[in-house]
């Protein structure tokens, strides 16, 4: 497995580095069954840490394990597990007001949000409606109508909370599988405000709507990351934030039909087609591999196939003998990473396979 080494950075790069298309060889892999062996001995991996009664981990349950395991255990056709976590989270898992658990003390409030929907989306797909509406329904007391955006935080909620970019687009996208169309057009309307707003884009792409109804260019030096992207960054960066951007907008398109939605999603994810070779290589680039899969689909265009191909490439890299992912710049096992990967290598090979 290979594994880059990773520090921690908030600053540009003044390396150069070549445009996305000098990257791409004309020579592509076409032996795509790969991904989906990959795809499936992650599944596999994921199955044999599930508990007898649905327990996820079987050691002991954690919404921060168990978050993306519903819809990985879906993609690789196995309802039965997934059933089995549903009846878990139904007696065990679910509060009264729709929030899901255990949730360890050392999680970050703005994930609080994010990881729900995860949730919402997988049980939605499942069908297990008793799970997923009423998860909705607390997702829906962080939206702000006026704004459109999601507020990062379930337990803080107002002014003062700030609107982040991974947090609103797995909400909106959430409020899709739900039917709460006009709630998710609200989410694309927020992308708009954040697109329009950018000072430097696609050098950089800033992530964080503040609390005074404005983009925040200047991010604190402490979790500064979670602020802003820098497209030639040769350390680690949150790049799946252009691509769960352009994913959450392609589908919006796909469930309105207005096509105003495909074109920003585009917009977006022109950020990838600059991005440095680094960033296509860490872990975070799984969700650029999904939304470029569906942009693939929706557009044709070759660009995007070879842009979901290149990132398919390089999780097989990344995944582990034994069918798991890490995290970046780790090597333990990670089931938030694996259940995550397991999606978008599914994703790549079903817009992929039969180009």
């Amino acid at each position: 497995m290979a594994v880059p080494i990773v520090t921690q950075c908030n600053n540009r790069t003044a390396q150069p580095r070549l445009h996305y298309s000098q990257h791409m060889s004309e020579n592509v892999m076409s032996n795509f069954s790969q991904f989906l062996e990959a795809r499936n001995r992650g599944g596999q991996y994921l199955l044999d840490q599930l508990g007898a009664d649905g327990t996820f981990p079987a050691s002991a349950a954690d919404v921060s394990e168990y978050y993306k395991v519903l819809m990985a255990y879906q993609v690789i056709g196995h309802d039965e597990g997934a059933g089995r976590i549903c009846n878990w989270i139904r007696q065990q898992g679910m509060m009264p007001n729709g929030d899901f658990g255990p949730r360890q003390d050392t999680i970050p409030d703005f994930v609080h949000a994010y990881q729900n929907a995860w949730i919402v989306c997988g049980a939605h797909r499942l069908g297990q409606f008793d799970l997923s509406l009423p998860g909705m329904k607390l997702l829906m007391d962080c939206w702000d109508s006026q704004s459109g955006g999601f507020y990062a935080s379930l337990t803080r909620r107002g002014a003062e909370t700030n609107q982040e970019l991974m947090g609103t687009c797995m909400c909106g996208l959430a409020a899709l599988y739900t039917g709460m169309t006009d709630v998710a057009r609200g989410a694309g309307r927020w992308l708009q405000l954040v697109m329009a707003a950018q000072p430097d884009f696609p050098a950089s792409l800033y992530t964080v709507y503040t609390d005074n109804g404005k983009l925040c260019t200047e991010p604190p030096e402490e979790g500064g990351q979670r602020y802003v992207v820098y497209s030639d960054a040769e350390c680690d960066q949150d790049f799946f934030n252009p691509g769960i951007a352009g994913g959450f907008l392609c589908r919006l398109y796909q469930s309105t039909g207005e096509h105003k939605w495909l074109t920003l999603a585009q917009k977006y994810m022109q950020f990838a087609e600059v991005a440095s070779d680094f960033l296509f290589r860490i872990v975070r680039a799984g969700k650029v591999g999904w939304a470029a899969s569906l942009l693939f689909t929706l557009t044709g265009e070759k660009k995007y196939r070879d842009m979901a191909v290149r990132i398919g490439n390089n999780l097989l890299e990344l995944q582990a003998p034994e069918g798991f992912w890490s995290g970046v710049g780790q090597t333990a096992p990670s089931s938030d990473s694996t259940a995550e990967r397991v999606v978008w290598m599914n994703e790549i090979y079903q817009a992929v396979h039969q180009a």
